[in-house]
């Protein structure tokens, strides 16, 4: 069913249990941005698992994005067929939004944030890239730990347009790490080829047969 919800954003309070996350749940499969109250560990290995569109989660979320932060560029790129993943669409969704946030906080003035889906026989991808600061080679295995950050907080003012920036505590990409280990996926950060900035890749088993 449509609910002509794709690309909406929705804030759910009460989110991670009960009917609050059954609301999240169907919102998210509907293709909308949500935000919602994060989740334990113990919480999240207890999610129910079911088959979704990894495509049209993220097609949901970046519509989102392009209607709440005008300021930012993004830039989609899809696959033509159905990406089928195993897992929870609204958990996907609070990745792709940490994800986001990140490139965001990064991205240099002007400059688009691109975010790709792709996929082969048996792996699902998705990644999310910008022009800015660029990581210290030596630090990037340690990007998805709780409370770490390694690009510092003068580099997130500069692409900001801040003149000063809040502290960063470092917990986003750390549940990013947990969301991709949730859905037997695994995450990584390095710069971009081109030297201009970083790049995150996540990376899912595809389910056996597509819908």
């Amino acid at each position: 069913m449509d609910l002509g919800l794709h690309g909406k954003v929705a804030l759910v309070t009460g989110g991670s249990r009960g009917i609050g996350r059954a609301i999240v749940h169907d919102l998210a499969k509907e293709g909308c941005r949500v935000a919602f109250s994060a989740r334990g560990e113990e919480t999240l290995r207890a999610t129910e698992r079911e088959r979704f569109d990894l495509g049209r989660v993220v097609s949901g979320c970046v519509a989102g994005y392009t209607a709440a932060f005008p300021q930012h560029r993004f830039e989609l790129r899809l696959p033509e067929r159905r990406v089928e993943l195993e897992g929870a669409p609204d958990l996907i969704a609070q990745l792709v939004d940490k994800l986001a946030e990140n490139a965001m906080d990064f991205t240099a003035p002007g400059e688009p944030i691109e975010v790709a889906v792709d996929a082969d026989a048996t792996t699902a991808r998705l990644s999310v890239s910008n022009i800015g600061a660029l990581l210290p080679e030596a630090m990037a295995d340690r990007l998805f730990e709780s409370m770490v950050s390694v690009r510092s907080p003068a580099a997130k003012a500069q692409a900001s347009g801040r003149a000063k920036s809040e502290p960063h505590l470092g917990l986003g990409l750390f549940i990013v790490r947990l969301i991709a280990e949730f859905h037997r996926g695994a995450v990584r950060a390095r710069n971009r080829d081109d030297g201009r900035g970083v790049i995150v890749e996540v990376s899912f088993p595809l389910t056996a047969t597509p819908i």
